[in-house]
């Protein structure tokens, strides 16, 4: 479909959805709230075929043609008439949006020698939206370079007209007014660190077999994620160990865990759609061995990650923002307020992130081009490191993005991995 067409047939301006709102006022150097899905590929990348992907990919995404415009008392997405620029890539991922470089665009695609890079703004949208992308992107491309693909399974093509259901707000369409509000926490353990400046992100990816870590898993009877997010609390444990002697100068550790709310509701949304379950650990009351942590994660999991317990949390989310005083406070007074909300609600909770999107599957026509995808997160001056991780074919690829010089959460991680039995290879950017 034409791009007139579809500015005809689809909306001009976006309402921000129940997770984008936040985004625009806490934006800065350090908080860029950008995220990065990259593909390496068997070949050099070709700019000048990636730009004309990109040219023609974006039609099928409208509700990512856009840019973000103030309103009087919220900010919202509208329609956006230039073409996104692909640009060479750089050192460091996931830095601030430039809205005159980037044409205002809230996302942008970068390329060096193999590896085809998409970051995005979470105001559009979350891994989901950001990993579907970045496939149909590929497929594009590939396509443009004579590659001879008939297989377009679970990707979305510039032959198909957008779902009118991939535009939606889905927390609001799931609200249930009136429920039980989550059960508060406290401040949590913080890894510390002396920040580096502004505009660096240093990453650091962890390469281990898939069959091996997946066997792993197993062998403890815990899926991937639980085993991942154990080793990871047990790494804060292990710092937080350096750090404070006395046991009750020590704070709870607790780590956030995206959850795909896709897999809980029916819905095509490819904004954002995802909440968080947190398992936690309180030091105060003694040291944690391994087989402990594993089973409280798991438990945590269980009990958390189902409809009703995470009803609750977009109750009090969507609630929040439907708050008549909260919608009629003008935008500036708004912007003063959500920084300070943000830290103290949000970051202040939790000791760090572990978002697993799982293994990252293609039609094998397509599949046979690429090398690895790598997921790396956003940036945070808080915890200031962060992990993701990603499975393609016969590897799991486990990215921490940092804003400090000492990689010690990291080696700490790593070191339980190779204490396994499991061997990583890293890399870095550094």
């Amino acid at each position: 479909m034409k791009a007139e067409e579809l500015r005809k047939k689809h909306p001009v301006w976006y309402r921000l959805d129940n997770a984008a709102i936040i985004y625009p006022s806490i934006q800065s150097e350090r908080i860029t709230t950008m995220f990065r899905f990259s593909a390496t590929l068997q070949e050099k990348v070709d700019p000048s075929a990636l730009q004309a992907s990109l040219t023609k990919i974006i039609q099928r995404f409208p509700y990512y043609k856009v840019k973000l415009n103030r309103g009087l008392f919220w900010y919202y997405l509208e329609h956006n008439p230039k073409t996104p620029k692909v640009e060479k890539d750089v050192q460091y991922p996931n830095g601030r949006l430039s809205p005159i470089m980037n044409r205002n665009f809230l996302f942008r695609v970068r390329y060096y020698n193999q590896r085809i890079s998409v970051e995005f703004c979470h105001v559009l949208t979350d891994g989901t939206g950001g990993v579907t992308f970045l496939k149909a992107l590929l497929y594009e491309y590939f396509r443009e370079t004579g590659k001879d693909l008939t297989d377009s399974t679970g990707i979305p093509t510039i032959d198909e007209e957008p779902d009118p259901g991939e535009f939606e707000d889905a927390y609001h369409r799931f609200y249930k007014p009136a429920l039980p509000l989550p059960d508060s926490s406290e401040a949590a353990f913080h890894p510390r660190g002396k920040l580096v400046k502004k505009g660096i992100y240093l990453v650091l990816c962890g390469i281990v077999s898939l069959k091996d870590i997946v066997a792993e898993a197993k062998k403890r009877q815990v899926s991937l994620t639980v085993l991942l997010t154990a080793i990871y609390i047990d790494s804060l444990q292990a710092m937080q160990n350096n750090y404070v002697k006395k046991p009750r100068r020590k704070k709870p550790i607790a780590v956030q865990v995206p959850v795909n709310m896709r897999n809980i509701y029916t819905t095509k949304t490819m904004r954002n759609f995802s909440l968080f379950v947190i398992p936690k650990i309180d030091p105060r009351l003694g040291e944690y061995t391994f087989d402990e942590i594993l089973k409280i994660v798991s438990l945590s999991m269980m009990t958390e990650i189902n409809e009703k317990s995470i009803s609750r949390q977009l109750s009090r989310n969507v609630g929040g923002q439907r708050n008549l005083l909260v919608r009629v406070l003008p935008l500036f007074l708004k912007k003063l307020f959500v920084p300070m909300l943000y830290k103290r609600l949000g970051e202040n909770l939790c000791s760090g992130t572990i978002s697993n999107l799982g293994l990252i599957t293609m039609p094998a026509e397509m599949e046979q081009f690429v090398e690895r995808i790598d997921f790396i997160p956003g940036p945070g001056p808080i915890n200031r490191t962060g992990c993701s991780v990603t499975g393609f074919k016969d590897k799991l690829y486990i990215s921490f993005g940092r804003l400090v010089r000492d990689p010690e959460l990291e080696r700490e991680f790593f070191t339980k991995l190779v204490k396994m039995g499991i061997h990583v290879t890293i890399e870095s950017n550094i």
